[in-house]
């Protein structure tokens, strides 16, 4: 056998072997990265895909098979995490679309306001302030899109219980958005209000 084939790469690193993981981000990675550019258009994202998808070969090191395609395993993590990341940015930007539409329109000052990628990251630095269930209830409304009844069944809790916990996270991240005192508190309420009939 090959020492270095992928099966026997596979095997070695079934049982943590560093040097056999190393060897295969070797004969992998540029390929891997070339191939996440040619799709996300960004190499900053093409790296960070490149790293997720080899610390989840890590992580499951274990579970990996020897019989199949090492390669295809690979290039498929790499698919459906480009997968995920184009569904989460669709749904990000269906927000900002409805809200230039409805709130911006031939307005090109209040236009140039806008910044997208500092309202996510400021939606995510006040998600995390709620207390650990209520910003578990509320991401797997706002992100995951899940309804008030699938997130109920999924955490075994009342569906009236999870519609106060996303009543009260609304009110929280709105006012932390007003104290801004930016256009974007105005998007927070465009989307929650939105979500309120779910």
């Amino acid at each position: 056998m090959d020492r270095y084939s992928d099966n026997n790469l596979v095997s070695l690193l079934q049982e943590g072997d560093e040097q056999a993981f190393k060897l295969l981000f070797k004969k992998y990675g540029v390929r891997l990265y070339q191939f996440s550019l040619k799709y996300l258009k960004d190499s900053g994202d093409a790296e960070d895909l490149l790293d997720d998808v080899f610390l989840n070969i890590w992580k499951n090191r274990q579970s990996l098979k020897t019989n199949l395609s090492f390669q295809s395993y690979l290039f498929t993590i790499a698919y459906n995490n480009i997968r995920q990341r184009f569904l989460k940015k669709s749904r990000e930007e269906k927000y900002i679309r409805i809200f230039t539409e409805e709130y911006l329109v031939n307005d090109s000052q209040k236009e140039d306001q806008l910044d997208y990628n500092s309202l996510v990251k400021m939606i995510d630095e006040i998600i995390e302030m709620l207390p650990p269930r209520r910003k578990e209830i509320f991401i797997l409304s706002y992100k995951d899109e899940l309804k008030n009844g699938e997130i109920a069944e999924k955490i075994d809790l009342s569906e009236n219980f999870v519609r106060k916990q996303l009543s009260i996270a609304r009110k929280f991240i709105v006012g932390k958005m007003k104290e801004n005192n930016r256009l974007d508190g105005i998007l927070l309420l465009c989307l929650f209000s939105l979500q309120e009939n779910k």
